[in-house]
């Protein structure tokens, strides 16, 4: 008939700094962790300790061997970010910049709108060896550098309405609408038998409950809302040719025979810009932040003198 798939998306656009991914936090807490338990005057050598993580038949795994896989793996991908962090909080602290424990919350509960519920979230952080105070910590640099640049981003009215024109059709605009509901049955003569009760005066939901072969026999047969092209074309024209409260003959299409039941109608309608302007300014807004970020990242480590043990040209 139609393919319904589920979409989770929505909030503000996490898309400034790439470090705000939950995989390469967890790793980098844990490389953190056993640099911490070792002698950090030996981090560029790699001689972090000998101690065992962990033993097999009695032999040990160290710490020093631990650490080497995970910096050969993840170790200048999260250097980086921690360089790229402390040019951050250095450009904030010159701007007097703070970022408060209401700003953390804020940007947390916009993130936590892109789960389902709450026990997905949670779920995503155990499943990454976080705990929210953690991922929280995780939140400052991105929230300072949006603070660091939204000063610089200007987003005009001429761009909001631009936007809007241009995405109107596909963003904007809900085409005619109609809720149906259906009988589905695989055999000719047993539809022309259904469609008889119902005309003698049967109830249609209870005869889809008993006589119907797909999913929506337990809702009654209702399909809920859908416009032109989402179903099979018999189907769609025999559907949006009746009237609310009008059942159509059998209808014959690849997945068997319907009786269907047109239940309401929607007109076509049009979002007003009033409603969207903010969500679309933000929108912008998130697009050049991402933008200029890159660039000024660049131009923070350009004009910084930094030596990185973890680089190709240092390595032994």
């Amino acid at each position: 008939m139609a393919d319904h798939t589920a979409n989770v998306s929505g909030g503000k656009g996490k898309i400034i700094l790439p470090w705000v991914l939950f995989a390469v936090t967890a790793i980098g807490f844990i490389i953190y962790a056993i640099v911490s338990g070792g002698n950090q005057s030996n981090v560029s050598t790699g001689n972090v300790g000998e101690d065992a993580v962990a033993t097999v038949d009695g032999e040990a795994i160290t710490a020093n061997e631990l650490y080497q896989l995970m910096v050969s793996a993840v170790g200048q991908q999260a250097l980086d970010q921690l360089i790229t962090e402390k040019l951050i909080d250095r450009e904030a602290a010159k701007a007097n910049i703070q970022v408060t424990d209401a700003d953390i919350n804020a940007e947390l509960e916009e993130i936590k709108a892109n789960f389902p519920d709450q026990a997905t979230f949670e779920m995503q952080l155990q499943y990454m060896g976080l705990t929210e105070e953690r991922f929280k910590q995780q939140l400052v640099p991105e929230l300072k550098l949006r603070k660091l640049l939204e000063p610089q981003i200007e987003v005009t009215d001429e761009e909001v309405q631009k936007y809007y024109e241009d995405n109107k059709a596909t963003k904007y605009e809900t085409p005619d609408q109609i809720r149906a509901s259906h009988i589905l049955v695989k055999d000719k003569a047993l539809a022309e038998q259904i469609l008889a009760e119902i005309k003698g005066g049967a109830d249609f939901a209870e005869l889809a409950k008993q006589h119907g072969t797909d999913g929506t026999k337990d809702a009654g047969g209702d399909l809920g809302f859908f416009g032109k092209g989402e179903m099979v074309k018999p189907f769609e024209e025999a559907a949006f040719a009746l009237e609310v409260g009008e059942v159509s003959g059998v209808v014959e299409t690849e997945f068997g025979y319907h009786i269907i039941k047109l239940t309401d109608k929607k007109p076509a309608s049009t979002t007003p810009f009033e409603e969207v302007e903010d969500e679309i300014k933000q929108t912008l807004l998130d697009q050049k932040l991402s933008e200029r970020a890159s660039t000024y990242v660049e131009e923070l480590r350009d004009a910084a003198k930094i030596e990185n043990a973890l680089s190709p040209e240092n390595a032994a």
